[in-house]
């Protein structure tokens, strides 16, 4: 089914506007050569050399906030990127074909580039987008696009900008002590004050998560929304102390806000009020689908809108921005209907605590717990800063249900016999400081799991987070808890739709030209493949990444270039002041530990004038031989150096950590920080006097 269709398309009805007979192939650079020499021809399904391009810091008055790359060699710098499930990077190149001396060339030390451009072809790289033309739509997005997480895409049209979603994306394993990922602000940073509104599709974390951290830059920005994504979106901002301008829409909302004409859809998804978004402008007509699955028997009885997308189908799409996250998967994806009868009956044979943990905002699947209890006479605690915000802004709007009395404080809950409750809380993907997670090393102040206790774990596995889950799951079988998962029963239903479901989005909205987001590259291509066995010219799809310029003008797009985007961090109260080195020096102090040197020397003659103390941590207290080994290999160092006439207490610092670094990587395998101290001392006697002591004596 992934097979171009080599006969032409038949439909029932109408498709998009008609297109023009002369209508020459798209996705490619500026048919001007630019200064620097970048790949000029590259089409859609090809790609540039990402590399890194050198501190954004030297544009738009210095401002840091990405990362920093590591220049390469040539054409073939871009192809070393790490191959995680959650972000791939790239390691920078020379810019190849001639770009190297303006791109590669400045990476420095950047460990954080952009990652490599559309396509296979990662040995041409894409200039910067030239000059807006006028009754032009750009489109680029900052976060979201060839990784699963904070989403946030920008149209710009004569001068005036529109963002959809501001999300946050949770640092890997890789990134010690950052607490979330932004979107790189910088492209729009100087544009602030020319955006008309931030539309945001649905409240789940990585599409509202750093709203409080834009609004930081721009504090009186429009948001539009739905209502209980909204109330979200003010509790989050509530804690940032501000106080943003939203505005409620629906399905049936359409409003104006500066040159885009915005209507809405109903779509459905693991959180309630979920939101696609048509864009029109006199550049032509986009649709977003935002997170979306095609239940036909969701449990709130409002599947996705199919006909309205349709309708919009019938008035011509120029370009479907659909969501990939499950496009690999074959078929379509599990229901929701018959999740709540799986629960009822777990819980019913459970003879002692259940603890089910689900994502905070599911307020179906937390309905579902409710009733499941409801149906075994026990009591509901919710457990989790997230789920009890959530679960109270979710009760106020009558979007979630409990008998009076139902509910009660995990307080109550912990002195009530484990047969009579049901808790409900987060830590779905192993998050240390979550709840289940304390619980499953019995460091939760109020619950203790016991054996035969029943966990289910109502959820599905986000990449990245395997081998944390999995680690709950064994410290709590280790106890003895029953565990259960959707591997065992039908607890858990995915809210992305499946290959087959994006088949039937694709053959109602009937698109001339097709942008894959919201996944990573294995899911982006298998996207795109599915939009070409739809009838959609393989020309006209595009697989961009983060900074990739999208130009459309008279519903034909193209590629225009690419904008310098990084990763923006949150490191406790700050945001974007996260070195990469600063990172790699906190990856090598878990990993290789800490080793530290004390030198006296002569001052005159540079010699030792006692032997030097070395000090290690992160090694073994009986490592001894170890110890020994450093010390006299410091000794050598100065040696040498001081038959050199070297008394300079810098240069010996550069020489000893140099020399340690490489004989503890050779002979222990081993890259620890290596922190040496050179203190010059005079070697000659000197007899204080009666007023240098009394000097240096204690006040009485």
């Amino acid at each position: 089914m992934n097979e171009p269709r080599n006969r032409a398309r038949k439909v029932t009805r109408k498709a998009g506007p008609p297109e023009a007979t002369d209508q020459q192939p798209v996705f490619q650079a500026p048919s001007e050569t630019p200064a620097n020499g970048g790949g000029n021809d590259a089409p859609a399904d090809t790609g540039a050399n990402n590399g890194g391009d050198g501190d954004r810091g030297n544009r738009e008055g210095g401002h840091t906030r990405g990362g920093h790359g590591r220049g390469g060699n040539g054409s073939n710098g871009g192809n070393g990127g790490s191959n995680r499930n959650r972000r791939r990077r790239g390691r920078g190149g020379n810019g190849g074909n001639g770009a190297g001396n303006n791109h590669g060339n400045n990476g420095g030390g950047r460990r954080n580039p952009m990652k490599s451009m559309q396509g296979a072809d990662l040995t041409k790289r894409l200039p910067a987008p030239p000059k807006l033309a006028k009754d032009t739509l750009r489109i680029y997005a900052l976060g979201g696009i060839s990784e699963i997480g904070r989403n946030m895409t920008v149209f710009e049209y004569n001068g005036r900008l529109l963002i959809v979603d501001c999300g946050v994306l949770f640092p890997n394993s890789d990134e010690p002590g950052v607490d979330l990922v932004l979107p790189d602000f910088g492209p729009i940073e100087n544009k602030l004050d020319k955006v008309d509104a931030l539309v945001v599709t649905h409240g789940h974390e990585d599409h509202i998560g750093a709203i409080p951290w834009l609004l930081k830059l721009r504090h009186d920005l429009p948001i539009y929304s739905s209502k209980f994504t909204n109330a979200l979106i003010k509790a989050k901002t509530q804690e940032h102390r501000q106080r943003p301008k939203l505005h409620d829409v629906n399905k049936d909302s359409e409003i104006t806000v500066g040159p885009f004409r915005l209507r809405f859809w109903h779509v459905n998804h693991s959180i309630p009020e979920c939101l696609g978004v048509s864009i029109k402008t006199g550049a032509g007509h986009v649709v977003m689908t935002g997170d979306v699955k095609v239940d036909q028997t969701p449990y709130d009885g409002k599947p996705t809108d199919i006909p309205a997308l349709s309708r919009l189908g019938d008035e011509g799409i120029d370009l479907f921005m659909c969501d990939s996250t499950n496009a690999t998967i074959p078929g379509i994806s599990a229901s929701e209907a018959g999740i709540e009868e799986t629960l009822t009956r777990l819980v019913a044979g459970a003879r002692q605590r259940v603890v089910i943990a689900s994502f905070a905002s599911n307020v179906s699947r937390v309905q579902m717990a409710v009733n499941a209890a409801v149906a075994n006479n026990r009591k509901v605690a919710f457990n989790g800063r997230s789920m009890l915000r959530n679960m109270e802004i979710a009760e106020k709007m009558n979007l979630l249900r409990a008998p009076k009395g139902t509910i009660i404080p995990i307080e109550e809950a912990a002195k009530m016999a484990p047969h009579k409750t049901v808790l409900i809380t987060t830590g779905t993907q192993g998050e240390p400081m979550a709840a289940l997670s304390r619980m499953s090393r019995r460091e939760h102040r109020q619950i203790t799991i016991h054996d035969g206790d029943t966990i289910i774990l109502s959820s599905s596995l986000i990449p990245g987070n395997e081998e944390s889950v999995f680690a709950v799951i064994n410290n709590l079988a280790q106890i003895g808890a029953n565990v259960i998962t959707n591997s065992e029963a039908h607890v858990h239903a995915s809210g992305h739709g499946y290959a087959g479901e994006l088949l039937a989005l694709y053959n109602a909205a009937r698109p001339r030209n097709a942008m894959p987001v919201h996944g990573e590259w294995r899911h982006m291509r298998a996207n795109k493949e599915l939009a070409i066995s739809t009838g959609v010219k393989p020309s006209n799809t595009a697989l961009a990444q983060n900074g990739v310029v999208v130009d459309m003008h008279k519903g034909q797009i193209k590629v225009a270039g690419q904008y310098q985007v990084g990763q923006l961090y949150v490191d406790g109260t700050t945001m974007g002041e996260v070195d990469p080195d600063v990172l790699g020096e906190r990856s090598s102090l878990a990993s290789g530990g800490v080793v530290s040197i004390t030198c006296v020397i002569d001052d005159r003659t540079g010699r030792l004038l006692e032997v030097p103390q070395v000090s290690t941590t992160g090694y073994t207290d009986d490592d001894r031989d170890f110890n020994k080994k450093v010390v006299e290999g410091v000794e050598a160092v100065m040696g040498d150096l001081a038959a050199e006439g070297e008394n300079d207490p810098f240069r010996m610092v550069q020489q000893i950590r140099r020399k340690v670094s490489r004989a503890i990587e050779q002979n222990y395998k081993r890259q620890p920080v290596i922190l040496p101290t050179v203190v010059p001392m005079s070697s000659e006697n000197h007899a204080a006097s009666d007023d240098e002591v009394a000097a240096n004596r204690e006040s009485r």
